[in-house]
């Protein structure tokens, strides 16, 4: 694997655990943030190399929404930063794929969430709308082992 693809994946991925460790201590998440005004910011992060797309987008912090409405959003906002830490460290381990796999691809906004692994050749070979599917198969595909990320679903 290239040395240089692993270290931006592991610089990402610290960014990534400070931006949770933001949003988990209640303070204003400063980390991937964009947009402006009452109800326009979001939670944006995009991931793009050869083996790896992920498109990130949802809302966060709008001060015009009730506020179970903001507690799902950052619950939402936690759950993406944790499949993204779990995505780019599965990369690093060489783990992200089963046979006749070759790239993943996994969106997720306010419309809802998509996954597609694809073949050598560009075809689609597992697809799905369930993010906790992709979790599950991934934590599936990874050893068990003393120093491997601990990563909880909310």
């Amino acid at each position: 694997m290239d040395e240089e693809l692993k270290k931006r994946r592991e610089d990402a991925i610290t960014e990534l655990q400070s931006a949770l460790d933001e949003l988990s201590s209640g303070s204003e998440m400063t980390r991937f943030v964009n947009g402006h005004g009452l109800q326009s910011r979001y939670f944006e992060f995009e991931w793009n190399d050869p083996a790896l797309a992920i498109d990130f987008r949802l809302p966060y912090d709008c001060v015009l929404s009730d506020d179970e409405t903001q507690k799902a959003d950052a619950s939402e906002i936690g759950a993406a930063l944790r499949i993204a830490v779990l995505l780019l460290d599965t990369a690093n381990r060489g783990a992200l794929f089963q046979q006749g796999e070759e790239f993943l691809s996994v969106s997720l906004d306010e419309g809802g969430a998509e996954y597609r692994f694809f073949s050598p050749a560009g075809s689609v070979v597992d697809s799905g709308e369930n993010l906790a599917v992709l979790v599950s198969r991934i934590e599936l595909s990874l050893p068990s082992e003393a120093n491997s990320r601990v990563l909880l679903w909310p």
